[in-house]
């Protein structure tokens, strides 16, 4: 703090010394003589010593009033001040101005970028195979224009008023000279695209010829413009009389969409996520794909994995399907069903815990019938897999809802009593379609379970059920020799069932296994 203040007192000193010697030349003081000029500087430096020994022992030292200095120390401070303003507002400005022609930068870099994707897409509608339509369209009504024009000129002769006379400024009739003045703009805009026509021929020409004949590289490099406009409108006669063989409606595009997951892997891709597909007799719509998952090719049509989505739902949202197809959604058994009759599927289900601990089960066939047999399992084949068998037994049941009631249970609804929606029997060895919960006791008899994985106390936290379209060899090979293929040759239907090694025969969950 002393120092400071040490400081600021040797630099007001300064500055009244300074104002001191400007009032001094002011009132014709001369110190040209030696004597008064050291006097003056020995009472300037005891001046100078006396300010720093009264600022080291922290006294108000202040010298003796001087109406002058003072009002000159005052003008010099005033001075700096200003000056110090003024080069703010400098910098203030040159800020704003670099401010301003930075976004007069981006803005030129944004038209810029504009101008060149507008003249892109004008090359590439030039280049595009409607440009000779529309070229030939165009040149039709021209000649229609002038065949009209003339027609009108002959049939109505001018009034002897508007006739050209000698010196005389013709004048024609207002309704043909807006004809006129239309076909004259009609003219030039015919003649611009023609010219960019004839420009990018001619540079497709010399591309051509510079790639076929690299050793004739003196010759001219483009045709006469006339034998390139002979040949274009050759070009044109030629198509022109050529017959759309095109199929109609919307057969075209719609047959450029893949059926299922798997034909999107075919076609070279590999990573899961978001695909549109369109099963036989069905409008597109999207789908989620595993593409990595035991080798890829999965259509999912649940997804489960946080309980971010109600699934206790009605029969019409499980008919159509609801949720996201990036999180947690049904994809809907209409859709299920058009999916796996169109060819022969299979089922893969995964499932985890809350613990982590997880498995799998698979199916060589499955088949979901339409609405009017309650979109029921009509067919199932062979299980296989690590987590056991809890669908076998609800093959041939059709689906419920806690609206539509078409279980078994003669005493009440299994959908409204085990807070679900699933193929109920009487009622169920899974419910994969339950309230989602994190602990036994809650939503006890209503959480998702696999009752031969873990069984009704631990509730699974994931599930994902998804189905792929099966090779030529399945599902006869596709199943181990040791495994039994049971009745129908490992296919189950509303009639028959798996007798399979691996099947878990447990007794299904009622009302009554829970207590209620």
């Amino acid at each position: 703090m002393f120092p400071n203040l040490t400081v600021l007192q040797i630099a007001l000193i300064a500055l009244t010394t300074i104002s001191c010697e400007v009032t001094r030349d002011k009132r014709g003081r001369r110190k040209n003589d030696e004597p008064d000029k050291s006097l003056w500087k020995k009472e300037y430096e005891e001046e100078l010593t006396d300010a720093i020994l009264s600022g080291r022992k922290q006294e108000n030292y202040t010298r003796a009033a001087q109406g002058g200095p003072s009002t000159e120390n005052d003008a010099v401070i005033e001075k700096l001040m200003e000056s110090i303003t003024s080069s703010e507002k400098y910098l203030k400005k040159v800020d704003s101005i670099e401010f301003r022609l930075n976004r007069l930068d981006i803005e030129v870099h944004e038209k810029t970028n504009a101008i060149i994707k507008l003249l892109n897409e004008i090359t590439k509608t030039l280049r595009s195979d409607t440009c000779s339509q529309k070229m030939e369209s165009a040149l039709t009504t021209m000649k229609n224009d002038v065949s009209s024009i003339k027609f009108y000129v002959e049939k109505n002769p001018m009034q002897r008023s508007n006739a050209p006379t000698e010196g005389r400024e013709y004048r024609l009739d207002s309704n043909l000279d807006s004809r006129l003045t239309f076909l004259e703009t009609h003219l030039k805009t015919v003649q611009a695209g023609v010219e960019s026509i004839v420009s990018i021929i001619s540079e497709v020409k010399n591309r051509q010829y510079v790639r076929t004949s690299p050793v004739k590289a003196d010759a001219p490099a483009s045709a006469d413009s006339m034998s390139i406009v002979s040949e274009f409108r050759k070009m044109l006669r030629e198509q022109k009389g050529k017959k759309c063989e095109c199929k109609t409606g919307r057969v075209d595009r719609s047959e450029r969409y893949p059926t299922d997951c798997h034909e999107i892997q075919i076609q070279g891709f590999n990573v899961s996520g978001i695909y549109k597909i369109r099963p036989d007799d069905m409008e597109p719509f999207y789908v989620l794909c595993d593409l990595t998952t035991a080798g890829g090719g999965w259509t999912v049509f649940q997804n489960r994995f946080d309980g971010s989505q109600d699934f206790y739902k009605g029969w019409n949202d499980y008919q159509y399907g609801f949720g996201n197809l990036a999180g947690e959604f049904w994809l809907g058994l209409e859709k299920l069903n058009y999916l796996t009759n169109q060819k022969l599927y299979e089922l893969r289900i995964e499932m985890e815990t809350q613990h982590d601990q997880d498995a799998y089960a698979g199916y060589s066939v499955f088949t979901v019938g339409p609405e009017h047999e309650g979109y029921r399992i009509s067919t199932l084949g062979t299980f296989y897999g690590t987590a056991g068998d809890s669908l076998s037994y609800h093959a041939g049941q059709k689906f419920s809802t806690y609206d539509m009631d078409n279980d078994e249970w003669k005493d009440g609804a299994c959908a409204t009593e085990h807070g679900g929606a699933w193929w109920y029997k009487e009622c169920d060895k899974s419910n994969l379609n339950g309230k989602y919960s994190m602990t036994t006791e809650e939503n006890r008899g209503q959480s998702i379970y696999w009752i031969s994985f873990k069984g009704p106390n631990f509730p699974l936290t994931k599930t994902k059920m998804m189905i792929r379209p099966l090779p030529a060899s399945k599902p006869i090979d596709y199943v181990d020799s040791t495994r039994g293929l049971g009745m129908s040759g490992g296919l189950v239907t509303h009639q028959k069932r798996v007798i399979g090694s691996s099947s878990h025969q447990m007794p299904y969950i009622s009302r009554k296994s829970w207590g209620l």
